[in-house]
Parts: C-alpha cells; sequence; structure tokens
C-alpha cells in the first residue's frame, strides 16, 4: 500500500507539473509580453527588445512564474492565480499611464507617493477617465468575485512540504541566475538613466530592483579610518567653536587655530557680517524651450532669465531625472549627495530622511549663524517635506498653507509670483544672513492638450499635432510667467540694503517626450542655472552636477565647510590631468554611506533635527465672537488652509482675510464655555500646525 500510496503521489506531482506549472508558465509569458508592451508603447519595441534580449524576457518571465507558486498552497489556486496575474497586469497599465505624463518608469516608490498622486489626480486625468478606472477596477473587482464563486477548488491532498520545496527551488534559482547577471554584467547594479534602464534589463528586474535595492550598499572597504583619511585629503577642515562669536579651523592634527590665523592660512573664513544673503530658486521644469529643434516662438519665453545668463555666472547642471523627481534634484543640491549610490528610483525624501538627519547647506550656513528658510507655493506635506526639512537643517518652511494673496494657473498650479513676497519676507525676518531655499510649482505639469489659454502672451508654431501646439504654447506662457517672477525678484533685490545672492536652477525637463536629437544640448539631463547678487563677481561659465551645485556657490563665497562640499571642491580645483573620476566616485560612495547609514564618522557634532517651524509669523487668534449665530475668529496670519476646531471637531470655516475667520450657524451658545483652536490643514488633511486654545 506504501508503494502504491507513493507512486500515486508521484503521478499527481507528475500531473501538476503537466497541468498547472504548464499554465502558469504560458501565462507568465503572456503577462511579461503585456507588461513589456505597456513599458516600450509600442510593438516595434516589444519585437526588438525579444528580438535582441531574449534572455532578459525569458528571465522576467521566469520570476513572473516564480510568484505564481505560491497559489499551489491554496485550495482555491485559480482565484488566487488570478489575483497574482491582476497585480502584474496592474503593474503593466500603471506604467503605461505613468510614461504619459513623464519620463521615469513606475517604480516601487511611487508606492508611497500614492496619496499625493491622488491630490494631483484632477490635473493630469479628466473626469471621463477616472471614471474609466474606476469602471476598470469595479470590473476586476467583480471578475474576481465571480472567479472566486464559480472557479473550481482543488480537492485532493496539499502536499506542503513539496510544494514549498518546489518554491524554495525555483527562488534559489531565481537568486542564482540573478546574482550571475548581476556578477557578469547582463544586469545593470545601479541604474544611471532609469528609463534607459527599464529598456535595456526589462521591467520586471527594474522594478523587483526598486522594490528590494533600497539605500546605500556598505562598501567593502568602509572603515572609520578610511573615513579620515579621505577628511584628511580634502581641503582643510573649519568648524564653528563652542563660543558662536569665534571661529576655529582645525588642522590635521586637529588643533584649533584663531580666526585670525585661519584667515592667514587658506583665506577662507570672513567675519560672519561679510557674507551675503544666499538665496536659491529651484525652478519646476524650468529649461529654454528655444533649444527645441523645429518650433517657432513670437517672442523670447525667458527674457530675464536670458540677461542674467550673458551678464552673471551660468551653465548646465546635470539632473538625476527627467520629466519627474523634483525631490531628488532637490536631495543633490541640498546635501552634495549622489543618487546614484542609492536604490534605483529611490527618494530618500520617502526613505532614509525620515528617520535621519543628514548634512546640507542648511546646517553648514547655520554654522555661520545663517537663519535657513524653506519656501514653497504648493503643500507642505509633498514628498514629505514637512518632516524633512527638519532633519536637512531647516529653520523655519513657508508652504502654500501658510500663504496668502497667491492666484493658480489654468490648471490649478500656484503662481510663482507669489513667493516675491515671501523671500524678502524671510530676509527681513532676521537681523542676521539668511539662506533661503525656494521651490517654484506653476510650471508643473499636466500640460493640457486642449486650449484652455484664450489670448496667450506667447504664440508656439512648428509642432506636429494640435495636441502638441497646445501643450507646447501653454507651458512655454507658464514660463513666461515665472520668468517674469524672476525678472521683479531681481528688480527688487538689486537695490536690497545687504550683499545677496540667488542661484537659480531647473529641476529637470518637462515630461513632454522630447528625445535627445530634438535637443540642442544632446541632453534631456542638463538644465540651466544662474549665479546672481547685487554686488561684484567674478563672471564664470561652468557646467556641474547637481551634487556639485552647493559646493560651487559656497567655494565663490570662500567658505569651505561640510564634509561633501570640500570633496567636491577639491575635485573641481584640480586641472582635468589630475583627476581621478573613479577614486572621487568611490571617495564619494563611502562619505554618503558614513553620513546616513555607517558610524557618521564625518558628523563630528551628530547633527540633529530641526524644531522647524511652519510659516515665517505665529497665527494667533486675538477675539471670539458669537454673532446672529455665526462664530467670528479675529487674529492674525490666517490663510485660505486655516481650519476653525471647536472641542477637537472641524468646523466649516470660511476664510475671510487674514484677520478674520468664520463659521456659520454654529450651535455655540454665547456664554456657553468651548475650547477653539486654528489648525492649519492641507488637501490632504494633514495638519501641519495649530495655535494656542482659545477656552469660553
Amino acid at each position: 500500500m506504501s508503494n502504491l500510496g507513493f507512486g500515486a503521489r508521484i503521478r499527481g506531482m507528475k500531473r501538476l507539473k503537466q497541468s498547472y506549472i504548464l499554465s502558469c508558465g504560458l501565462l507568465a509569458l503572456i503577462l511579461n509580453l503585456f507588461i513589456e508592451l505597456m513599458s516600450r508603447r509600442s510593438l516595434t519595441g516589444l519585437l526588438t527588445f525579444i528580438v535582441t534580449r531574449p534572455h532578459i524576457f525569458l528571465y522576467g518571465a521566469g520570476i513572473i512564474f516564480l510568484t505564481m507558486m505560491p497559489a499551489l498552497l491554496f485550495r482555491r489556486r485559480v482565484f488566487v492565480l488570478f489575483l497574482v496575474s491582476l497585480v502584474w497586469a496592474a503593474a503593466g497599465i500603471t506604467d503605461f499611464v505613468l510614461l504619459t505624463f513623464r519620463t521615469t518608469p513606475f517604480t516601487a516608490v511611487d508606492l508611497k507617493l500614492v496619496k499625493y498622486a491622488l491630490n494631483m489626480l484632477d490635473k493630469y486625468i479628466s473626469w471621463y477617465q477616472i471614471i474609466l478606472a474606476l469602471a476598470a477596477v469595479s470590473l476586476a473587482v467583480a471578475g474576481g468575485a465571480w472567479i472566486f464563486i464559480k472557479a473550481p477548488r482543488y480537492e485532493g491532498r496539499i502536499q506542503y512540504v513539496k510544494i514549498v520545496l518546489m518554491i524554495c527551488v525555483f527562488s534559489l534559482a531565481a537568486y542564482g541566475a540573478t546574482s550571475l547577471g548581476m556578477e557578469t554584467g547582463i544586469f545593470a547594479k545601479n541604474f544611471g538613466n532609469l528609463a534607459d534602464a527599464y529598456h535595456e534589463y526589462g521591467f520586471v528586474y527594474c522594478f523587483g530592483s526598486s522594490l528590494l535595492n533600497t539605500g546605500i550598499t556598505k562598501p567593502e572597504d568602509y572603515a572609520p579610518e578610511v573615513i579620515v583619511r579621505i577628511e584628511s585629503e580634502d581641503i582643510e577642515k573649519e568648524d564653528i567653536g563652542s563660543d558662536s562669536s569665534q571661529t576655529v579651523q582645525e588642522n590635521v592634527e586637529g588643533t584649533a587655530v584663531s580666526t585670525e590665523e585661519s584667515q592667514e592660512i587658506s583665506g577662507t573664513v570672513r567675519k560672519d557680517t561679510d557674507f551675503p544673503n544666499v538665496i536659491m530658486i529651484q525652478l519646476e521644469s524650468f529649461f529654454d524651450p528655444q533649444t527645441v529643434e523645429g518650433l517657432v516662438y513670437s517672442k523670447d519665453p525667458i527674457p530675464n532669465f536670458h540677461q542674467l545668463q550673458e551678464k552673471y555666472s551660468s551653465g548646465y547642471m546635470l539632473v538625476p531625472s527627467v520629466g519627474a523627481g523634483t525631490a531628488n534634484t532637490e536631495f543633490e543640491v541640498l546635501t552634495g549627495m549622489n543618487l546614484d549610490f542609492f536604490g534605483p528610483g529611490e527618494y530618500p525624501y520617502k526613505t532614509v530622511l525620515k528617520e535621519t538627519t543628514c548634512e546640507s547647506i542648511s546646517y553648514i550656513m547655520k554654522k555661520l549663524d545663517f537663519t535657513a528658510h524653506a519656501i514653497h507655493n504648493n503643500d507642505g506635506t509633498f514628498y514629505d517635506r514637512h518632516i524633512v526639512f527638519s532633519q536637512l537643517g531647516f529653520d523655519t518652511f513657508t508652504p502654500i498653507e501658510y500663504m496668502n494673496r497667491y492666484e493658480t494657473n489654468p490648471v490649478g498650479w500656484a503662481k510663482d509670483k507669489v513667493l516675491q513676497t515671501y523671500i524678502t519676507e524671510a530676509l527681513n525676518a532676521t537681523e542676521g544672513q539668511d539662506f533661503i531655499y525656494t521651490i517654484t510649482v506653476q510650471d508643473h505639469g499636466a500640460y493640457p492638450q486642449t486650449e484652455v489659454i484664450q489670448d496667450p502672451e506667447i504664440i508656439v508654431e512648428g509642432c506636429d499635432t494640435e495636441a502638441e501646439h497646445f501643450q507646447m504654447e501653454y507651458f512655454v506662457n507658464q514660463l513666461y510667467e515665472t520668468d517674469q517672477f524672476i525678472g521683479e525678484l531681481i528688480h527688487e533685490l538689486s537695490t536690497w540694503p545687504e550683499d545677496v545672492v540667488v542661484v537659480m536652477y531647473g529641476d529637470h525637463l518637462p515630461p513632454m517626450g522630447f528625445e535627445e536629437d530634438e535637443i540642442d544640448t544632446g541632453s534631456l539631463f542638463q538644465t540651466p542655472y544662474v549665479v546672481w547678487s547685487n554686488f561684484d563677481m567674478e563672471r564664470k561659465e561652468l557646467n556641474l552636477e547637481a551634487y556639485q551645485m552647493t559646493a560651487y556657490v559656497l567655494e565663490r563665497l570662500n567658505i569651505h565647510l561640510g564634509t561633501m562640499p570640500r570633496l567636491h571642491q577639491k575635485y573641481m580645483n584640480m586641472d582635468a590631468a589630475e583627476r581621478d573620476e573613479e577614486a572621487y566616485l568611490e571617495n564619494m560612495r563611502l562619505l554618503e554611506y558614513d553620513l546616513l547609514y555607517g558610524d557618521k564618522t564625518a558628523d563630528e557634532k551628530k547633527l540633529e533635527s530641526t524644531d522647524l517651524q511652519m510659516g515665517l509669523d505665529e497665527i494667533k487668534i486675538l477675539d471670539v465672537g458669537i454673532e446672529y449665530g455665526n462664530l467670528y475668529v479675529r487674529g492674525n496670519y490666517f490663510t485660505p488652509s486655516s481650519r476653525v476646531f471647536i472641542d477637537d471637531s472641524e468646523q466649516e470655516t470660511v476664510y475671510v482675510s487674514p484677520y478674520l475667520l468664520v463659521v456659520h450657524n454654529t450651535e455655540l451658545i454665547p456664554g456657553e464655555s468651548f475650547c477653539l483652536d486654528v489648525r492649519q490643514v492641507g488637501a490632504d488633511k494633514i495638519e501641519l500646525g495649530r495655535t494656542l486654545t482659545w477656552e469660553e
């Protein structure tokens, strides 16, 4: 009987292999065909991939097949298989949709950005498209319910041990194939260009890498003494002593020298009063549209920026992404860190910076007694900036929830001209020097494919289709208004009573489907920058990496503070023949790992996150009254995002002015006791701050 039972089990496994496994293998191939078709958006691209990279295609199908194997552990195998297949198909469709609006493919990090995407949904797709999407989801749910009810259940004995062993064998095979591919160069460990990587290595491998590979892998030669050696090779270190009135510089042996002596040694330290205010402006989707071949404009879309380029230091900055990824350009500029060492498509704002501090230009300038401000005419919670900016050393953050007097463009983004007011208010907010980091948003996509501007300031000619024409015409007219904001800001700062340096740069090219051969620069990853000052500075032309921008600006101001800036300054100051790029990149990787994931040997003072103040001014309640059934809350600095809460219950609040909020038809009775406060609440319903409680 035992032999017969064993034989029956063997035959059962054979039947399993012949039916389920073969079916799964065929389904995995079909799913991978669908996913790669969505990724490449053309049948020609799909066929080219299969013919030129058949091993990569089969690898992707194999990984999909592996994810189907756990269904064998359930009696409702068909239903579980349907769910797995649905997830893969949804990933392919999501990738296709995202590539319609940007050039960055779908990565695991996007799953962490879902709440932001939902808030912006109406700016990218129409209501009928939303309805179609909801209908598709409803159909998938209905199909799943039907399969759950109607599909046959497996009634035989589930051989858990053998199935688990089989899954383990397939998993080990997949792991071995992946490791071998990475060691032999078939697969890349790091992706310089995410879009190119998806085309080269397939969706399955790249998405899997973005899911499993995050952070910076510990370098094999990482050790505290290695970090000390790297730092000793850089420009001589400087730091601020415990007495803020005295600047000290440490030599390699760690001996402190006085301010006067340090000036004689390196000439890199000036009196605090000699430093100018520093303003950085990251311009959303900003580039020169006149570099696009074949397009003609009725007038220059960015005349002020062009004038600044001619008179002041300028060049191109190599950014880490195209069409999206604002926070990653921001990260490289603020920290001097290279994103290439992180996981594919990773946003450090969504991972490591939510939990740890990071050296940044804010912390560096604070060593010189600067106050660090951040300003953004968009939601404060976007990319978790309301959390991350405290990890980057900012003292204040003014997002749109703390702004008044702003207008919106036809798509709904706040216009950039409102930023001029908050930049100058930040300059006036303190007696000392200020570092002000500003992020614009007006030029953000999506760009309408129908006419939304009836009388455009700039007319565009040369587009291939009507939809492209309306997209480009809308974009350049938004760009023109941003340029007007630049011109007006520079005009005001040109007579500012204090020295000011303004650094302006584009975060990435807009998601307009440009090809490299259509851009005069020959690169989709280059954006223009300019460094303006209201005092004499030598004009220079230099192309930079985004992570070198802070080091370059500090160098121009004769400041050599900070681990990452000193590394970059040393490299940039070398003659071209002396530069060892491989060693430079390796040292960069070691320092980044140390500062974020290692022993923080380079972070001598162990940076502490700041107590981030939202808004420049404290919102206050001055008086509360009830008249004719309405509640009147009087105070200072209210905004359209101010919400009245009574006993922790949100009220329907009417914003009247920065001094008055009204709650109509309140049930409160004069003389009745209650607790009231005003809270700043964004579109995502996240509270950013609240007033002191007013008690009646």
